[in-house]
């Protein structure tokens, strides 16, 4: 271990856990606030399908990922909490230049430089709080961590749905890159970086990728994540539009919508898998595999009934006429949860101490490139080329399509729970 997890107390463990929460809610709130206002951007500057899932997707991941690498290198041969405080900085003010886009290729470039920024953000943090945290307890405070994404997608989806409502969708980005600024210097200032105890091991990038690949169960794991990623950030970032588009519901009643069922199905199910991985994990390893392979296999079901189900069936709750189908939803983000929290830990447990941000690097590196990259791309290239056969329900097909790749993902976290549990643990 590089550190002993008792030198800090309960309550600063929490605190370090607290502020790199917010700085990943911070992280999928100027990363998804573009798949609301997908709608308002495609229409001003004349995109198609295609082009909406390059800039949300493609333009995004292929910086993110490719530099999330070196960077988690060097936080582990510097100092992640530098990296991280540094990286926060970055990517708000690049969220904030996107408001200022006058093109399609300017706001490209943008998000490009949003993604530069958050290659920085999660391994470090990962490898600090499987630092701060001992293994028994780690995949629940993983688990925890992860909610933020949901944090994020709810204040990214409801606020900013409202401020392009009111003010146009340039104040949406300009207003949520303000607060980085305050939570980076939060990070710099009052994170600790646990000692080195060890010497770093002389090797190359090359060396050290090549041991995080051939570590026991890696790269079933990598590549299960990865598969199952295309599939949910397909879904994810095109949601909003289908939503738009088959049901009829507004910028404001989607971003609602979406927010609050997101929110709530992924932070329980991010936080039910954490304690029930760590608590089954204990009886048998091969739970932190298999629980991420249950809950992919229940999502696909669940979401293709939420995609398909018929339009003109709703509900009221109050003065908001809710379609049936977010109840399927609702339910699938619980079970899609199931694989976060576990995974991550399954990554940091496996890696040598010295290797963590580099190990979760390499996993993001996949899972980013493929699911955030490809994802998106995928699903609007596919909605484009349906467009002919099935007009305004292309989306709808194309999202359901892209469905079985989910299953593909649970049968490889299946197949690599032999081989994780097999690996010493770290």
């Amino acid at each position: 271990m590089t550190n002993s997890h008792s030198d800090y107390s309960p309550a600063y463990r929490s605190y370090v856990l607290f502020v790199l929460w917010l700085t990943y809610i911070l992280n999928f709130v100027d990363r998804q606030l573009i798949n609301i206002l997908l709608e308002p951007i495609k229409t001003e500057f004349g995109a198609s399908d295609t082009a909406m899932g390059f800039l949300t997707g493609f333009a995004f991941a292929l910086f993110y990922a490719s530099l999330g690498v070196p960077i988690a290198r060097l936080a582990d041969r510097w100092s992640r909490r530098n990296v991280i405080a540094i990286s926060v900085g970055i990517w708000s003010a690049m969220t904030a230049i996107s408001g200022l886009a006058n093109s399609f290729t300017q706001l490209a470039l943008a998000r490009i430089g949003v993604g530069v920024g958050e290659a920085g953000g999660t391994p470090p943090s990962h490898s600090l709080i499987a630092d701060y945290f001992p293994r028994e307890k780690r995949t629940t405070a993983l688990s925890i961590h992860s909610t933020g994404t949901h944090f994020g997608i709810l204040i990214g989806m409801v606020v900013g749905a409202y401020i392009a409502s009111q003010y146009g969708w340039r104040m949406a980005f300009l207003l949520f890159g303000i607060p980085g600024v305050l939570v980076s210097l939060l990070v710099a200032l009052t994170i600790k970086e646990p000692p080195r105890q060890h010497p770093l091991p002389d090797s190359n990038m090359l060396a050290d990728i090549r041991h995080v690949w051939h570590l026991p169960g890696f790269a079933l794991i990598a590549v299960a994540g990865s598969v199952t990623a295309i599939a949910t950030y397909g879904l994810g970032n095109w949601t909003p539009s289908f939503l738009m588009r088959t049901h009829g519901l507004s910028l404001v009643h989607t971003g609602l919508l979406m927010g609050v069922t997101g929110a709530l199905s992924g932070i329980i199910g991010a936080v039910l898998s954490g304690m029930l991985c760590d608590r089954l994990s204990q009886r048998d390893k091969r739970w932190q595999c298999w629980l991420p392979a249950i809950g992919a296999l229940a999502t696909a079901p669940l979401m293709l009934a939420f995609l398909l189900w018929p339009e003109s069936q709703r509900f009221s709750l109050g003065e908001l006429s809710i379609p049936v189908a977010m109840l399927f939803t609702f339910v699938g983000g619980i079970v899609a949860s199931f694989w976060i929290g576990p995974t991550y830990a399954a990554i940091q447990t496996l890696a040598p101490p010295l290797m963590r941000t580099q190990a979760s690097a390499v996993f993001l590196f996949m899972f980013n490139l493929l699911g955030l990259g490809l994802g998106p791309l995928l699903v609007g290239m596919l909605s484009d080329a349906l467009l002919p056969m099935y007009g305004a329900n292309s989306l709808r097909y194309a999202l359901s399509l892209s469905m079985g790749l989910v299953l593909l993902g649970g049968y490889f976290f299946w197949r690599a729970a032999p081989g994780y549990a097999s690996a010493k643990h770290q």
